[in-house]
């Protein structure tokens, strides 16, 4: 029997905004902080991390054991980063750079076993790994149900990507695209300001194709603190994402750092 569920995916049926926390930093408590602190997925980021894959698994065990849904954002989506991911037990991958359909189609086919009810998929199959409970499942069972709970989101982020967004769009089995913003804009040579009026049109438009094609969209809310946050939140909701992913650990330890250092700080003496 298979005990494991995608947060996302059950958030998302019940009409709810699932909210992730974006770890990079190499410590596995983090993501068991995140899941006692109600959030419903972690990002895991192996991209952009300061680990290798043995603190990759690490993280997802500490997110099955405290009910998060782990999600592995692979370094450059080769099958075979994204085959040792899942094999490991992440329930999701986020492919970074996805600039055209072809890359989008290969992403798609790494995460998916061929089935009889799923041609297309490429996933090498081994019965031996975590996420079948060590040859525990059944195969069948368990192929279907890892093709139906597995999510694939792509990180469009670059000119080209958003050139060709229609035709990654036209692939089937993408469950979401995620707005590469700071990526974004640097690729237009707005040196990652994410809040530049031309960089805000792009992503308010990428939102209303993709929504448009039936996809969901990510939205990241990095901003510096909190009431910056709740202004990206609502125009993210207002138009039209339905999956967040809300600050990063680095982010969060740094503030609260500084907001613990100036509140112990003894003021400077009279003179």
């Amino acid at each position: 029997m298979i005990h494991r569920k995608n947060n996302v995916l059950e958030a998302l049926r019940q009409d709810r905004v699932p909210v992730g926390a974006f770890v990079q930093m190499r410590c596995p408590e983090i993501v068991e902080a995140a899941g006692n602190a109600g959030y419903d997925y972690a990002w895991i980021d192996w991209e952009h991390g300061s680990f290798e894959l043995d603190t990759v698994v690490d993280m997802i065990r500490a997110a099955e054991a405290t009910g998060l849904t782990p999600i592995v954002r692979v370094p450059c989506g080769q099958p075979a980063e994204i085959a040792r991911v899942l094999d490991a037990g992440a329930m999701g991958i986020i492919v970074p750079q996805v600039s055209t359909a072809e890359a989008a189609r290969l992403a798609v086919a790494s995460a998916k076993y061929r089935t009889a009810a799923y041609e297309p998929g490429r996933r090498g199959a081994c019965p031996l790994i975590r996420a079948t409970g060590h040859q525990t499942l059944d195969w069948p069972t368990y192929a279907r149900w890892a093709n139906e709970n597995t999510t694939v989101w792509l990180l469009v982020e670059t000119m080209e990507g958003l050139r060709n967004l229609d035709e990654i769009l036209a692939v089937p089995s993408i469950d979401a695209i995620v707005l590469g913003a700071f990526d974004l804009a640097v690729s237009m040579g707005k040196d990652g300001d994410r809040r530049d009026p031309d960089v805000e049109r792009v992503l308010d438009g990428m939102i209303e194709r993709v929504r448009r094609a039936g996809v969901e969209v990510a939205g990241l809310l990095f901003d510096a603190d909190l009431d910056a946050m709740r202004v990206s939140r609502e125009h993210y909701i207002r138009a039209g994402c339905r999956i967040l992913v809300a600050g990063s650990d680095r982010r969060i330890l740094s503030n609260g750092l500084a907001a613990v250092r100036a509140t112990a700080a003894p003021a400077p003496a009279a003179r």
